[in-house]
């Protein structure tokens, strides 16, 4: 018995080690003889490895460092009953994609592999219903897409409420009924829900999606869908009218006039209550207003504006000087400043009357540094005899804006408040110019940092590039789902309206304004508009501002300075998509990195996969369809290392 004990560990471990010593090879054919009509898949042989080259690589595989990450069989008529328990001997697999096929039955049983990342089911036959438990083990799973089955019962709960970071949901084109469970994942940015037999009111986490995310389903209710939520009487319900249905409406009469009586009250206390509230806080208004003024002149403001690429003494040695007098503001319009972000304090337009300012132009002070202008408007830096620096946007771009329009629009982006990102803290308004007041970024902009006449030890290294790109990412994310609702987030993301806080975090500036500039001036004014599709069609969308993220991302790993910000003034510069592109596609991409880019790539082989996955993320975001370039929360995604692969892209070396 003892000896028993002894070499049982041992017996364990042998199992193990048999367990786990299967192949991918071995794994992946045990997988395929689940499939019926597999001939495309011929290249699958014992005789040969999975991730062996390009050339002798097994159709529909996606490999990583000689390990499978992905499954991509689409298309080929494949179908059979597919058996999953072989695909968990793929320790590196994240993703599957079996779309357009002819498989049929139950969901399989992909809730085994617990560390995808992301599942592509769509347009095939599967059918019945799917466990509400089903996603429940898949906390990894990111992108779901289900559309064009015949799945039916209720959408399962745990897509709800057990995947953290769930990115795309499709479920389109299925026969799924009963209520939409409440979503309420941050990260959700692409769902179509519509063509189904769902019921009930849309839920607030998927609140802000359109109309056409829930189209096709007659039982859904809601505002946006112009329909009532109200419940009517059950059809199916046979009631007689007899005494005691006679008894039962009499007690709902009872009830509700009792409940509109209550009611009646409570409204006459909470009025009275309220003309006490009115008159303490017209007392608490006038000591605060008083106080307020008086604290304001201590206040530090410093306020931030495109152009301005250096600071300090800096920029007032590449400045003409000038003032902000009556004349330049002018007396139409607004009154005052309005501040539209009090966390820097609060300032006047006397204030800015009395400064001495300074033009801050593109120059930069010499013939090696290209400028990047064509914004919406001049700044100036004002310096306040209390010492606070404040940079003035005159703007003249918007003169068609109304006062109430161009208040509204700026209050909102007033309120964000994002680490990345910089908001204006104050306007005046003016018929035929308005005034933006920003924070002021004592450090060089990221144009300047790029491009300037810079010593040697002034330049970017790697690890702070990549640091610039992925704030950069994170401050683009926050103003595409806030200002969703505009058709330009941003519109004119260029290295000169990115300024850099001093722990290195980009701050970006000069966003939401489309909608206040005049449609002639628009081309003219918004780098979104370099984009394909809008020389092309003169369409723009939030993919055009992921377009010119990707020239920014271009920008930082060459060095370079992008065409696409030369049209505006005629700067001149390189066309980086193309010239990528094209270098890219022959496999010498390396050599068109900035030399420090190139160093950290030779010292460093995680640096070097680094580099190979952002400049493969800005070729994608560059690309000429905008459905294709990715969404900013997946460029987010997509520039954590482990995650670079989810949507197979790659480039081929």
């Amino acid at each position: 018995m003892a000896v028993a004990w002894l070499i049982w560990p041992f017996v364990l471990s042998l199992t193990a080690l048999s367990t786990n010593s299967i192949t991918e090879s071995e794994s992946l054919l045990k997988f395929k003889e689940s499939l019926t009509n597999a001939k495309p898949l011929d290249s699958w042989t014992p005789d040969s490895e999975p991730c062996g080259g390009t050339t002798q690589r097994w159709v529909g595989l996606l490999c990583n460092k000689n390990s499978v990450f992905g499954i991509k069989i689409e298309h080929m008529g494949l179908s059979g009953s597919i058996d999953v328990v072989p695909l968990t001997g793929l320790p590196a697999l994240r993703t599957i994609s079996i779309t357009n096929n002819s498989f049929s039955g139950n969901i399989p049983e992909f809730n085994r592999l617990t560390a995808l990342k992301s599942i592509y089911i769509s347009s095939n036959r599967f059918s019945g219903k799917i466990p509400s438990e089903y996603f429940e083990k898949m906390v990894s799973l990111k992108k779901a897409w289900l559309s064009n089955n015949e799945f039916s019962g209720l959408i399962p709960v745990s897509l709800a409420t057990a995947l953290p970071d769930l990115m795309e949901l499709h479920l389109e084109n299925n026969q799924f009924i009963g209520t939409i469970p409440n979503f309420t994942q941050w990260t959700l940015a692409d769902v179509d829900l519509s063509n189904n037999r769902l019921t009930g009111e849309i839920p607030p986490g998927l609140s802000k999606f359109d109309v056409g995310t829930f189209a096709g389903n007659a039982g859904l209710c809601d505002a946006k869908l112009a329909t009532s939520c109200t419940q009517g009487i059950n059809p199916s319900a046979s009631i007689s009218i007899d005494g005691t249905m006679k008894d039962a409406n009499k007690s709902k009469y009872y009830i509700a006039f009792g409940t509109l009586g209550l009611l009646f009250i409570i409204i006459i206390i909470s009025l009275v209550f309220r003309k006490k509230k009115k008159k303490k806080r017209r007392r608490r208004r006038t000591t605060h207003r008083t106080s307020e003024q008086d604290s304001s002149d201590d206040q530090q403001i410093q306020v931030t504006v495109d152009g301005s690429r250096s600071g300090g003494s800096r920029q007032s040695k590449t400045s003409s000087s000038g003032e902000l007098t009556n004349k330049s503001i002018g007396t139409t319009g607004t009154a005052d400043l309005v501040m539209v972000n009090k966390e820097k304090g609060v300032f006047g337009l006397p204030d800015l009357m009395k400064a001495a300012a300074h033009v801050l132009g593109d120059r930069g002070g010499g013939s090696s540094r290209p400028s990047s202008s064509g914004g919406v408007g001049s700044a100036y830096k004002a310096v306040i005899a209390s010492g606070v620096a404040v940079v003035v946007k005159r703007v003249t771009v918007m003169n068609q804006a109304s006062i109430d329009e161009f208040d509204k629009e700026i209050k909102n982006l007033g309120r964000l408040r994002h680490r990345n990102v910089l908001p204006p803290l104050a306007y005046h308004f003016r018929r035929d110019e308005k005034l933006l007041v920003f924070e002021f970024v004592p450090n060089l902009s990221l144009l300047h940092r790029l491009h300037g006449d810079h010593r040697e030890d002034f330049q970017l290294d790697w690890p702070s590039r990549l640091k610039i790109i992925q704030g950069i990412a994170r401050g683009m994310w926050y103003l595409h789902r806030e200002l969703g609702f505009l058709s330009l987030p941003h519109g004119n993301l260029k290295s000169s309206n990115i300024f850099l806080a001093d722990d290195g975090e980009p701050l970006i500036s000069e966003f939401g304004l489309q909608r206040l500039i005049n449609p002639d001036d628009q081309f003219q004014s918004l780098v979104a508009y370099k984009s394909p599709e809008a020389e092309r069609d003169g369409i723009v969308s939030a993919k055009s501002d992921v377009f010119s993220f990707g020239v920014v991302v271009l920008e930082i790993l060459t060095g370079k300075f992008p065409s696409q910000y030369a049209g505006l003034n005629r700067a001149g510069g390189t066309n980086l998509v193309e010239w990528i592109g094209s270098a890219a596609e022959q496999g010498g991409w390396m050599d068109l990195l900035h030399p420090t880019v190139v160093a950290a790539a030779a010292d460093d082989k995680m640096s070097s996969d680094e580099i190979e996955n952002v400049l493969r993320i800005g070729v994608r975001c560059t690309g000429e369809d905008p459905d294709r370039r990715p969404s900013m929360i997946e460029v987010i995604d997509e520039l954590t290392m482990q995650d670079c692969s989810d949507d197979f892209i790659t480039i081929e070396t």
